[in-house]
């Protein structure tokens, strides 16, 4: 691999000391982010859904992007001088596609503020602020903090509290922002062991379209009768253009599973 792959190199970095993806997990090859994309769910017999919590991921057309907050009826140590969380941050996309971070104040079991700005693709939500030092005993907040639109009656995402306090939303899709590409560099899976389940890995492009014909979903790969753990390594990385929703969806065959899915992304600038 040529010495340009290793840019500003100083003295002390070498190939040798920094293999091609510890530089990218560093932060050191120009125009790259390393991206991991997390999903949990309970999925219910028969009923195919995205792997993120609530069985949900909210992808409306661009005239009808929404400003979000946090919904009444959480926990009041959750409030902005509470012991629990104190303030959530939410990245996703605008009604343009580009990227957007607004960080909102818990308000404990009222409804939060909403957000000044309008989001087409909720991809983060996660606790920045908290009045607890977490341990294994304490967690970061005090119940499940649900993120819905401003007008209130549909969420968008969950920080849950699966026995313990995730701390951030559990977000098994995810869109690609404007002027990026996304690379699918590796994939993990768990079902419940002796709960068959499936997963399907599908795409959407294009998705500012406002007008038939739309670009059709695609199921791009099926993991069936998946029980315990899967990985798979990609050889050649899964190439997915600015604008595209991906992700995985899943089918259990029978009572319910806990279900998760990982995928590990190379996050590139078109320009």
């Amino acid at each position: 691999m040529s010495e340009g792959y290793y840019p500003e190199r100083t003295v002390h970095d070498s190939p040798l000391e920094y293999p091609p993806e510890l530089w990218l997990a560093r932060g050191g090859i120009l125009h790259h982010e390393k991206i991991e994309v997390f999903g949990h769910c309970t999925l219910a017999a028969g009923v195919l859904a995205p792997i993120a919590y609530g069985n949900f991921y909210r992808t409306p057309q661009v005239g009808s992007a929404t400003q979000l907050r946090i919904k009444a009826g959480g926990n009041a140590a959750d409030t902005a001088a509470g012991a629990g969380a104190r303030a959530v941050t939410l990245t996703g996309l605008d009604a343009l596609g580009e990227v957007i971070t607004e960080t909102i104040e818990t308000a404990g079991a009222s409804a939060s503020a909403p957000t000044s700005q309008s989001f087409l693709r909720l991809l983060e939500a996660q606790v920045t602020a908290s009045g607890t030092y977490a341990t294994q005993a304490a967690g970061s907040h005090a119940a499940n903090i649900v993120i819905e639109n401003a007008a209130g009656g549909t969420n968008w995402a969950t920080i849950a509290i699966n026995g313990f306090p995730a701390g951030r939303a559990q977000i098994g899709i995810y869109t690609v922002p404007k002027g990026k590409t996304a690379y699918l560099s590796q994939i993990a899976l768990q079902a419940a062991s002796q709960k068959l389940t499936s997963f399907l890995l599908f795409k959407r492009e294009n998705i500012l379209e406002t007008a038939a014909p739309c670009t059709p979903m695609v199921e791009l790969q099926h993991f069936p009768e998946v029980s315990g753990g899967l990985q798979v390594n990609i050889d050649t990385p899964i190439r997915f253009p600015e604008l595209t929703d991906f992700g995985f969806m899943g089918l259990v065959d029978g009572q319910t599973a806990n279900v998760s899915s990982a995928m590990e992304l190379i996050l590139v600038d078109n320009a």
